[in-house]
């Protein structure tokens, strides 16, 4: 297996590619998925022990997939579409939430 560098386009070398500066390499291509060997936890999107219930209700009536609330009221996440499904029932808005890439 070969690796090709390329910027903007541009094929280069190994070495032309370390040299260039971090400016001109732009954002990093990363990817933030979550599935239920590695899921997200959160405690600011979850409930009180106290809500749990209601909060399992809300979302079987919603048909959210992908997020679980744990007996102390945090919440297990694994899939993006229900972490964005989850926040607008809520009312909560995630402004880095790549909401293009949901299915």
């Amino acid at each position: 297996m070969s690796v090709v560098y390329k910027i903007n386009g541009k094929e280069m070398s190994r070495a032309e590619f370390n040299k260039t500066p971090a400016k001109e390499l732009g954002a990093p291509m990363g990817a933030n998925t979550y599935r239920g060997h590695d899921p997200l936890m959160s405690d600011g999107i979850g409930c009180m022990k106290s809500q749990v219930p209601e909060m399992r209700e809300v979302i079987r009536k919603h048909g959210i997939k992908g997020v679980t609330v744990q007996d102390s009221g945090r919440l297990e996440i694994t899939s993006r579409q229900g972490r964005k499904d989850i926040l607008r029932v809520r009312g909560m808005v995630d402004q880095d939430g790549g909401y293009g890439d949901t299915y």
